[in-house]
């Protein structure tokens, strides 16, 4: 039932993530893709189960929530492994215009808001009922 309704802990739980995994891939070790598996295992796997349980027994709020919880997962590793990519300075495939780099940055602060504020709202929500 915790992988029903997601809230900001999730949110830290996928930057803690995101960050422990892609500094596991920036490190030159023979075993670099352990702590992204971990991470994977342990914040994309359990919603994801949790959307196949309730597709099979046709819970379609637990799916809502189990669906929202992979979605923050996906986009703040994401997000975390983007922000620790730019601050290590990795070199870039394709370079980019300072137009791009505005749009860009652009688009994920836009993103970042709209897959927040439902986890905020829940998190308002559970204060004031109590659930």
């Amino acid at each position: 039932m915790a992988r029903t309704s997601p809230g900001l802990f999730d949110v830290v739980i996928a930057l803690a993530g995101g960050t422990a995994g892609i500094i596991g891939q920036t490190r030159k070790s023979v075993f670099n893709n352990i702590i992204p598996g971990v991470a994977i295992a342990t914040a994309l796997m359990p919603p994801l189960c949790t959307c196949g349980y309730s597709i099979a027994n046709g819970q379609w709020k637990m799916l809502g929530g189990a669906a929202y919880l992979f979605i923050i997962n996906a986009y703040f590793i994401f997000l975390a492994s983007a922000i620790v990519l730019a601050l290590l300075k990795i070199p870039q495939v394709n370079e980019m215009t300072k137009e791009q780099w505005r749009l860009l940055r652009f688009r994920m602060v836009r993103n970042t808001l709209l897959v927040l504020i439902p986890a905020v709202g829940l998190l308002i929500y559970k204060l004031v009922t109590g659930a």
